[in-house]
């Protein structure tokens, strides 16, 4: 194997120092090769050395602009910082380049949301379900989505979806359980804040609804 397939081999076995080495040496060797930079930068994420990654990431782009693993970690690393519109674009080029997977529109969903364009999110969130059915954190997403744009039908089976893949979330408790207020449920509302409470113990907002809807009675 040469230095490149070593130093891939190290970081996925996470070696890191062995990969360092190998891949340090491939770029002195291959300066071109921007998959090199790519995992390079990888490898400094694994550090937590955020800034260098994305330096490493963005030549890899600057060598192979249509690289589009390199700019799914761009757009994450821009996500992280908070920098939602251009962590979208990198999201949406993934797309264009054919990376057609369930946590690439995710991302992008979540950079709708993020930026305050929830309805712009939905289709994003719906294709990344279709793609991966079992990912539980699009379902909640979505069900969020329809419920602060008010629909309120769509929104509760989707969050039912979530509990029934996993009873204890307490954010779909807490988020069905100010429907059932819209719904005037009180009880029910209650049963889903307490469960919440239960699933979450610090669990401040459901504290607070289920503490007004107590006070009220």
């Amino acid at each position: 194997m040469n230095n490149f397939e070593l130093g891939v081999k190290a970081l996925q076995e996470g070696n890191l120092e062995e990969a360092a080495s190998h891949l340090t040496k491939e770029i002195e060797e291959n300066p071109t090769n921007a998959l090199a930079y790519l995992n390079f930068g990888q490898l400094l994420l694994e550090i937590q050395d955020v800034e260098r990654a994305c330096r490493f990431f963005e030549k890899a782009l600057e060598l192979d602009a249509e690289l589009a693993p390199a700019h799914y970690m761009v757009g994450n690393v821009y996500f992280e910082d908070g920098k939602y519109e251009l962590a979208k674009k990198h999201f949406q080029h993934c797309v264009k380049l054919g990376m057609d997977e369930s946590d690439v529109h995710f991302m992008i969903g979540l950079c709708c949301v993020n930026n305050g364009e929830d309805r712009f999110a939905l289709p994003f969130f719906q294709r990344a379900i279709e793609l991966n059915p079992e990912d539980i954190e699009a379902v909640f997403q979505y069900g969020l989505c329809l419920a602060k744009l008010e629909v309120l039908d769509q929104a509760e089976e989707k969050l039912l979806q979530v509990l029934s893949m996993d009873d204890t979330h307490a954010d779909a408790h807490y988020n069905l359980g100010i429907i059932k207020m819209y719904q005037d449920d009180l009880e029910g509302a209650k049963n889903h804040f307490k469960k919440a409470i239960e699933s979450q113990e610090n669990h401040m907002l459901a504290m607070h609804a289920l503490n007004v809807i107590e006070q009220g009675d």
